[in-house]
């Protein structure tokens, strides 16, 4: 259960990161710094599982419609029926780009180097996110994004390669000029990976499906620093005794 608990884990934060933003990209020579922290909960067969985590990163727009941006997480604790997992330290950092081609549409790339150091979900993996956005403004009060992509692993020390596809969508409430309350999800479906008594053969047939529904909320202190927080459940719907994932979310972010 526990492989479980952290894959679900790689595939909420992998399929989620290009979401720092599923809009378009900032404007040229603009950039964001985001500082996070997140904690993670459930409980399954009496037994808990806690994590507290954060992450470090900064985007920024080097020429008309390119923005890169550059991700590094940390885990500080993972206990589990009372034991400490030892997983934690610095996890796997990633670096992303965004390509915006049409006003409405994106196209990404996350590339997830195999360094840090235990909270690392594939050890001695690359992981690559790659897809599509499309978002655009429904009314004056509502503005609508989405990303659809493919999460892709090499084969690592986990001795599992997994091949999934996820999509996500976000509703914004431009309930005034500085609040903006939102909804989410994603949804991620396993279509297969690679063991390694397989070889590089396909062979988990997949199906397996997360889906993740999360609340927050965006509030501008100034035209430089904004706060957003947020609250996510998440469960793997195939599984009748799967548990609900709990995560809370507050993030500081710095325009420049």
């Amino acid at each position: 259960m526990f492989k479980k608990i952290i894959l679900s884990s790689a595939l909420a934060i992998s399929s989620s990161f290009a979401a720092w933003d599923l809009f378009p990209v900032l404007e040229n020579h603009k950039g964001q710094a985001k500082l996070a922290m997140s904690f993670t909960n459930y409980t399954w067969h009496d037994n808990d599982y806690d994590a507290l985590g954060m992450s470090a990163g900064v985007r920024y727009t080097v020429v008309p419609n390119l923005e890169l941006a550059l991700n590094v997480p940390y885990r500080f604790f993972t206990y589990y029926a009372g034991e400490n997992m030892e997983v934690d330290g610095f996890g796997t950092p990633a670096f992303s780009t965004r390509y915006q081609f049409i006003p409405t549409m994106n196209v990404f790339a996350d590339v997830y180097f195999p360094f840090g150091d235990d909270s690392r979900v594939e050890k001695d993996a690359w992981i690559l996110n790659v897809g599509l956005q499309f978002s655009t403004r429904l009314s004056q009060l509502i503005n609508f994004g989405s990303q659809l992509g493919v999460y892709l692993a090499t084969y690592g020390e986990n001795q599992y390669a997994p091949f999934s596809a996820f999509v996500n969508a976000e509703f914004d409430f431009a309930v005034t000029s500085q609040f903006t309350p939102y909804i989410e999800a994603i949804a991620t479906v396993e279509l297969g990976g690679f063991e390694e008594d397989e070889g590089y053969e396909f062979s988990n047939g997949g199906g397996n499906t997360y889906v993740e529904l999360g609340v927050g909320a965006k509030y501008d202190i100034n035209r430089i620093v904004s706060l957003d927080a947020s609250v996510d459940l998440g469960k793997w719907v195939n599984e009748k005794d799967a548990p609900v994932f709990i995560r809370a979310s507050l993030a500081a972010l710095f325009n420049f």
